[in-house]
C-alpha cells in the first residue's frame, strides 16, 4: 500500500509517517517551490538565452528566426494540406477551417521503408500524398487552384524564409 499525500497548502503531509520521514518530505518538496521573485528570474534568464541563441550561432539555448509574420485568428477559411515528415512516419493531413475557430482533418500515416530513408525520400513522399488524395478523391484536375500545403520537417534545418531552408 502507497502512503497518501495530502496536500496542505505548501508541503505535503504522509499519512502514518514518522516525524523523520516528513522531514525528509518537507525538504524534497521545498526543492521544487518557487517564489513568485525565483519564477521572475527564471523568465528573465530564459528570455536572455533565447535572445542570445537568436543573435549568435553556438550558444547554450540554440535558436533559428521564425518567419512566421502573424499568428491565426481563427477566423481563417478553407482547406489546406499538410505533410508531416518524422524519423520513422509520414503523415498527409487535410485540415478544414471553418472560419469560425472549427478544424476538421482527416489524416493518413504511412511508414517510412528503409529504401526510402536512404534513397527514394522524395518519391515516398510524392506517392503517399498522391495516395491520401486518390484515396479521398481529392485528386486536382487541372481546373481547381493550387492546393496550399504545409510541410513539417523534423530533422535540422537552416531555415532562411518562409517557404525555405538548407538542409
Amino acid at each position: 500500500r502507497y502512503p497518501i499525500f495530502l496536500m496542505s497548502s505548501s508541503s505535503y503531509v504522509v499519512e502514518n509517517a514518522t516525524a523523520e520521514q516528513q522531514s525528509a518530505v518537507d525538504d524534497l518538496v521545498k526543492q521544487f517551490l518557487l517564489t513568485d521573485d525565483n519564477l521572475a528570474h527564471i523568465i528573465k534568464e530564459f528570455r536572455r538565452r533565447m535572445e542570445e541563441g537568436l543573435a549568435a550561432e553556438g550558444k547554450v539555448l540554440k535558436m533559428i528566426p521564425s518567419y512566421v509574420t502573424r499568428r491565426p485568428d481563427g477566423t481563417e477559411t478553407g482547406s489546406y494540406f499538410a505533410i508531416d515528415l518524422g524519423g520513422t512516419n509520414l503523415r498527409v493531413l487535410k485540415v478544414t477551417l471553418d472560419g469560425k475557430g472549427g478544424v476538421k482533418t482527416e489524416q493518413q500515416k504511412f511508414t517510412l521503408t528503409e529504401e526510402a530513408k536512404a534513397r527514394t525520400l522524395f518519391d515516398f513522399i510524392a506517392q503517399s500524398v498522391e495516395t491520401f488524395l486518390d484515396d479521398r478523391n481529392l485528386r486536382p484536375t487541372g481546373q481547381q487552384p493550387p492546393i496550399n500545403m504545409g510541410f513539417t520537417f523534423s530533422y535540422p534545418v537552416q531555415q532562411t524564409s518562409i517557404n525555405s531552408g538548407i538542409l
